[in-house]
């Protein structure tokens, strides 16, 4: 689906997709942009490894966490991430995270 609507926005060959676990995956990379749409805990028990696979000025976009919990992963997010911009919006019983990582 990602590659289909990097074609259709004509962003084809300017955008690499990866797909992998949040262990071995994200290993020795980093990316300008890192998406996850996971669980609440899930997303905080790997806290540390999204946020390593960030490169300097890149953004972790976190989504799928119920608004009920977006507090609990802000707080972690902004422990293992001290320094980064976080902004989170919530829409009905879904909230997402935005983190931007100083240059």
């Amino acid at each position: 689906m990602s590659r289909e609507n990097a074609t259709l926005n004509g962003v084809t060959g300017q955008v690499e997709f990866f797909v992998g676990n949040l262990i071995t995956g994200l290993q020795g990379r980093q990316a300008d942009l890192v998406m996850a749409n996971i669980l609440a805990n899930v997303l905080r028990e790997f806290a540390r490894e999204l946020v390593a696979a960030v490169a300097p000025g890149g953004w972790l976009v976190l989504s799928g966490i119920l608004a009920t919990e977006i507090e609990a992963v802000r707080r972690e997010f902004a422990t293992v991430a001290p320094g980064w911009a976080l902004e989170s919006r919530t829409m009905g019983e879904w909230s997402d995270l935005k983190l931007v990582r100083p240059e």
